[in-house]
């Protein structure tokens, strides 16, 4: 594989979610929305039911390959919490224990998460280090908040020790499963992926419209574009952006608004010129916007001797 031949970009496990849902007769807007219309369907623990149905990429974007080539199982927790973009802003938390390491899945607000999102995340990351290390990878002990079910058995045949009505939802590994191999993982192509991955994370330490803002400023100009670049679905995007009072339609047409000022400062470029080079189909659609920014037509705008 070439750096000019990466995997495309996956929708996050979110957008899995959601067409999970839809396969299932169910159109939500939210992970969490997906669960409780399905148990009203009658899906009995939706979250185990995701996990048998999709696979590694759900994870979504450059996570999938990457943890798949890790070197070991505690590698791959650790780039598990480290890049994953989880359910709608859910999180994975890694902490270390003396004898091992507890991997907990909390919501943006530091709370629990929905008890199927926790049973998603559990379910996806034990059947992932099983089948790629081996049932040493297994885990030591996983802990639920949920009271404990009718049908238990189903939890302890996927994750071996159970205990329900625990003060949280934690995920034991311990030492002896950190420890497992990943015997196909590609050191290379992990060394490839590794940048890319780490940009991604950045954009997601900064605030979804500063992140959408310079990739526009950088050229993007559609929004499957900087959505695939941001390794999201249009429609988390969307919904992202408008948690933060904002929109992609907005961000756009503020950057277009900036690179418009910019180019009308310079006097011998031709509004013709500045109305291609922004993207508008006529120049006569360019000065309708240039109005509604500026209150004037450009060639006005030009006039003013106090005009930035």
């Amino acid at each position: 594989m070439s750096a000019n031949h990466l995997p495309s970009d996956a929708d996050p496990i979110a957008a899995q979610v959601l067409a999970f849902g839809a396969a299932h007769g169910v159109d939500a807007v939210s992970p969490d929305q997906t669960w409780e219309l399905l148990e009203r369907t009658g899906v009995p623990h939706p979250g185990l039911e995701f996990a048998a149905w999709t696979d590694t990429m759900a994870f979504g974007g450059l996570l999938g390959p990457v943890i798949v080539n890790s070197p070991d199982v505690r590698t791959l927790v650790e780039d598990l919490c480290r890049f994953h973009p989880m359910f709608d802003r859910d999180r994975i938390v890694v902490a270390r224990r003396p004898t091992g390491v507890s991997v907990s899945v909390l919501s943006a607000e530091g709370g629990p998460s929905h008890p199927d999102t926790v049973d998603a995340v559990f379910a996806l990351l034990c059947r992932t280090v099983r089948r790629l290390a081996g049932h040493q990878a297994a885990p030591s002990e996983v802990r639920f908040r949920r009271p404990t079910p009718g049908d238990a058995g189903v939890y302890d045949a996927l994750f071996g020790r159970v205990v329900f009505a625990a003060p949280g939802d934690v995920c034991f590994f311990g030492e002896t499963a950190l420890s497992a191999p990943i015997v196909q993982a590609d050191p290379v192509v992990r060394s490839m992926l590794w940048p890319y991955a780490e940009r991604r994370a950045t954009h997601r330490e900064v605030s979804w419209a500063a992140a959408v803002g310079k990739l526009l400023a950088d050229g993007g100009a559609e929004l499957t574009d900087v959505a695939r670049a941001l390794a999201v679905s249009t429609r988390t995007l969307q919904s992202r952006l408008e948690a933060e009072g904002t929109s992609f339609a907005a961000l756009a047409d503020s950057v277009r608004r900036e690179r418009a000022l910019g180019m009308i400062a310079m006097p011998d470029l031709p509004v013709t010129v500045i109305a291609a080079r922004l993207g508008f189909a006529t120049p006569s659609a360019f000065t309708r916007a240039f109005r509604r920014w500026t209150g004037m037509s450009p060639s006005r705008y030009r006039q003013q001797p106090d005009a930035p």
